[in-house]
Order: C-alpha cells, then sequence, then structure tokens
C-alpha cells in the first residue's frame, strides 16, 4: 500500500524521465522551467490534390423571336410577336486542382428549348448540347479566404443545336409578299447573325465557389460565348451548382502548438514530502523506490529497439500504471543536440512509441497512454559537448495529464 502511494505521488507531481543512452544522434530534453501545453507531432502531411464535381443548373441568353398569325388592312399589319431569351437547363462541372492558383475543369450543359411555327422543327421540344475545357485562375492566395474562393475562367468549347434560329424573313401570309421581320442580336456587335446547327464558342468569365463544409459547396458562374466565326450567334450563360469536394488541403484550422513558459514556483521535493507526510506519514522513498525504477530504460544503439535488461523494468512500470486506471500519461521522446533535426525527430517518435507499445502488450489500457516525439527540441547541451554530458539531454519522459480538454486535443498517434 505504502509503495502504490508513493509512486502515485510521484506521478502526479513529477515528469519522470526515462534515459535513452547508447545513441548517437538524437535528442531533446525539457528545460527545467518549461513544459509543453500543446503537443505537435512533428510530421507534415502533404494533402492531396483536390477534385471537385457539381451538378445544377443553367439559363442561356440566346436571341429567340417568333413571329405568328400575320394579317393586314389596308392601313396597318397584325401579328403575334413572341421573345423568350432565356433557355434553361442543366450543368455538369468536373475539375482538378493544378496548385492553389490554377483549375482544370470540363463543363457540359443541356438546354431545352419549346419549338414555334417560325423556328420549329416539328417536335415538341429541341435540345443544345455544349461541353468543353477550361482553367481556372483562383485568387484564393490573394484573399486568404478558405471557405469562398472567386476566380476567372476561360475555355474552349463544341456546341450543337437541333433547332434554327431565324433572324428574319418575309410575313408568310401577307399577300403581297413585301412584308418583312428582323430580329436584332444584341450580343452581336452589328446586330446580325448567321446560323449553323455545330460551331466552336470560346468561352470567357467568372465565378465564385461558397464552401458550407470541408467537402460540399455551393457554385455560381457567368460566362460569354464568343464563337470562332463571329458571325454565329454570341451569347451568355449562367451557371449554379451544388458541388462536392474529394482530397485538397483541409480547410478547418488545426489546433495552434506552442511551448510556454509556466513558472514553478515550488521545489518537486519540498511537494513530494508534505504529501506523503499527511498520508500515514510513509517516509520519502522516491529517490531509491521510483526513480530506480524509471531511470535505466536503455534502447540498441541509434535504434528504437529496447534491451532486454530494460524490459524488465517496464514490466515493473506496467504493473505500477496499472493501479491507476482512471488516469492518463503522455509519453515523450527527447534526443540530443548532435545529427540533423528531422532524424533527431523520427528517432524521438520511434522511441517514444517503443515504450507505449511496451506498456500495452503489458496490459496498460490504451485510453490511459499517448505518445510524440520531440527531437533535439529541448536540448540544453551543444552537439560538440561530450557523450556523458549529451546523455542528459536523450531521455523519455512520462507525464500524468489531468487537463482533459487538453488530453482530447492531442489526439491519437498512428
Amino acid at each position: 500500500m505504502k509503495k502504490k502511494m508513493i509512486g502515485f505521488v510521484f506521478l502526479s507531481l513529477l515528469p519522470v524521465s526515462l534515459v535513452a543512452r547508447g545513441q548517437d544522434t538524437e535528442t531533446t530534453r525539457r528545460a527545467p522551467s518549461q513544459e509543453e501545453v500543446t503537443i505537435h507531432d512533428g510530421q507534415q502531411e502533404k494533402a492531396s490534390k483536390a477534385w471537385e464535381i457539381g451538378v445544377g443548373g443553367s439559363l442561356i441568353n440566346w436571341n429567340r423571336v417568333a413571329i405568328t398569325g400575320f394579317r393586314s388592312t389596308p392601313e396597318n399589319y397584325f401579328y403575334n410577336l413572341k421573345a423568350n431569351h432565356l433557355m434553361g437547363g442543366a450543368n455538369l462541372y468536373v475539375a482538378r486542382e493544378l496548385n492553389r492558383w490554377f483549375y482544370l475543369d470540363l463543363q457540359g450543359t443541356v438546354g431545352v428549348t419549346s419549338n414555334n411555327r417560325t423556328t420549329g422543327s416539328g417536335r415538341k421540344h429541341d435540345w443544345l448540347y455544349m461541353g468543353g475545357l477550361g482553367l481556372q485562375f483562383r485568387f484564393t492566395p490573394l484573399f486568404k479566404s478558405k471557405w469562398v474562393e472567386p476566380y476567372l475562367r476561360v475555355g474552349v468549347n463544341y456546341l450543337h443545336k437541333d433547332f434554327t434560329s431565324v433572324y428574319g424573313g418575309n410575313f408568310v401570309d401577307d399577300p403581297t409578299g413585301e412584308a418583312r421581320w428582323e430580329s436584332f442580336d444584341t450580343w452581336n456587335p452589328d446586330g446580325r447573325s448567321s446560323d449553323k446547327n455545330s460551331f466552336i464558342p470560346l468561352s470567357f468569365g467568372a465565378g465564385v465557389k461558397a464552401w458550407l463544409s470541408n467537402s460540399f459547396g455551393l457554385g455560381l458562374q457567368g460566362e460569354y460565348l464568343l464563337p470562332v466565326q463571329k458571325s454565329l450567334p454570341h451569347f451568355v450563360q449562367i451557371s449554379a451548382s451544388v458541388i462536392w469536394r474529394i482530397g485538397g488541403k483541409n480547410k478547418h484550422t488545426p489546433p495552434v502548438v506552442r511551448y510556454v513558459e509556466v513558472e514553478k514556483p515550488v521545489e518537486v521535493e519540498r511537494i513530494v514530502e508534505r504529501v506523503v507526510e499527511r498520508k500515514e506519514k510513509v517516509p520519502v522513498m522516491v529517490d531509491t523506490v521510483f526513480c530506480d525504477l524509471l531511470e535505466n530504460i536503455h534502447f540498441e544503439f541509434d535504434k528504437d529497439v529496447i534491451t532486454l535488461v530494460s524490459h524488465k523494468i517496464l514490466d515493473r512500470l506496467a504493473a505500477l500504471l496499472k493501479n491507476y486506471p482512471d488516469s492518463h500519461f503522455l509519453i515523450t521522446g527527447y534526443t540530443d543536440a548532435r545529427g540533423s533535426a528531422q532524424y533527431n525527430l523520427r528517432l524521438s517518435e520511434r522511441r517514444a512509441k517503443a515504450v507505449y507499445k511496451a506498456l500495452l502488450e503489458r496490459g496498460v489500457p490504451s485510453h490511459m497512454l499517448k505518445w510524440r516525439g520531440f527531437g533535439n527540441r529541448a536540448a540544453l547541451v551543444p552537439p560538440v559537448a561530450a557523450d556523458n554530458i549529451r546523455e542528459g539531454d536523450r531521455k523519455i519522459l512520462l507525464e500524468k495529464v489531468t487537463n482533459m480538454e487538453y488530453w482530447k486535443v492531442l489526439g491519437k498517434e498512428d
């Protein structure tokens, strides 16, 4: 009972060091006056390129006029005029991220129109099909906005329609054959257009995407379509769509990781003595009972393989930890300053993870433990110092975490 009490007091009030001796190029040590309040695993995952898939509707401003029911009197001409310049349709959109500035897209539109006496084909509805490739220039890096993305777009398309566009003609019921009508094409500079069922229009437009979550958003785009053959119809298209995003950079900002200095005005030794005296006046045996147990964990030279002798020490440590199933402990690895920062970081992570797995194998519940590696970030001794001095920077620390919100933010490592 006394032994358990001593171990719990020590785990609660004092980070315990597991010295990783025998390594050559690793390190990191906690400064006596600092402790980390935000943990970073030291690894950055490279985000995949994003795919965007969208479906929606389109409105096409196509010049369409129908004139029917012509009749004449000695003084006037009478006729029915029907102007319907908006054509509805469906839109499909697929885009691939090239880099943070440019996206390559493929867009397709299917438009439908009602027939009439002047421009009809005998069917109730006729169709317009258009599809093509485009390149988007995103302003996201300039505005530094993750959720609203304005852009410019240029593209080349192929268009086919199975209806006829008529822009002038004679009234079929005029007995004189002299009465004519003409429709002015607003989008064509000279007001007149020729007709062709299939042609290639270039598109110039702008749009914006508003993301509601990391993978779902809305899109709005307007574009002016200019045929390569200038006498053909010019027109405008506006599209609205629902967009799904697959892959790409996470739009949610991860927790900021930093070191914060924390004052420790009370010496650890005095706290331990005071607490032990309250609980059945147990004598202070931490140095001989607990420190001897934890300060002699060794690894194979320059590896994360725990030595056979150290496995026996971990057996005793696991038995002690299992007495406190409601507690939470963070295992952190450190190296000395010799060697590259990246190498030291990886080695410290592997060693911390090795201790973590060893304790799990000995029956310590996984919900009690998490691990992180910090490389040589906290090394206090320069890399030119003797090995027996740098040895103080090479260690594994075990800390009890009582702040559960902080514990949740740490997450789980692989």
